[in-house]
């Protein structure tokens, strides 16, 4: 009830946290969570996290745009996705599994509503209702095949564990 956070369990997934102790005594609003790691978002808008490093527990990487401005975390089986106060989202974790977003990164800087996950990839979904995608390319992180159909009139995004169908506005649904 004093937003501050109790670990335990398996240490190299999530059990030990003392390397992230301070950020977590206090102003933990939400904690989001993968297969192996946890990202706390704090109400300063900024996100501890702690776990199996390559999953997402070390987010070192990208720490200074974390810092603040995160609005809500999405993940994968491996990696998560923090969307900003301005529409950008930032990525971390296992590069395989969405955690590496650097080829989409120019239209992952502004735009972005919400994000849609399966087990190893990512799908934003935009203001201008178009979607962005990436990750593992047969968990739905290429969307190459149906980019002229993503690119406007999406409504909404649903995922298995392996694939994304886009509900548009027109009643029509695309899968990938």
């Amino acid at each position: 009830s004093d937003n501050s956070v109790v670990t335990w369990g398996g240490s190299d997934y999530g059990g030990e946290s003392s390397g992230v102790a301070s950020q977590l005594a206090s102003g933990v609003t939400t904690i989001f969570n993968n297969v192996n790691a946890f990202a706390a978002l704090k109400s300063d808008g900024s996100v501890a996290t702690w776990g199996h490093s390559v999953h997402g527990g070390d987010s070192s990487g990208v720490a200074s745009q974390l810092a603040s401005g995160v609005t809500t975390i999405f993940s994968t089986h491996y990696a998560f996705a923090a969307l900003k106060n301005d529409g950008s989202v930032i990525t971390w974790g296992s590069s395989s599994s969405g955690g590496d977003s650097s080829g989409v990164a120019s239209q992952l800087a502004s735009g972005v509503t919400t994000i849609f996950s399966t087990s190893g990839a990512f799908a934003a979904l935009k203001s201008d209702n178009s979607v962005v995608t990436w990750g593992s390319s047969s968990h739905g992180g290429d969307s190459s095949g149906v980019a002229s159909q993503l690119a406007s009139g999406v409504a909404t995004i649903f995922s298995t564990d392996w694939a994304f169908a886009a509900l548009k506005s027109d009643n029509s649904v695309v899968t990938w």
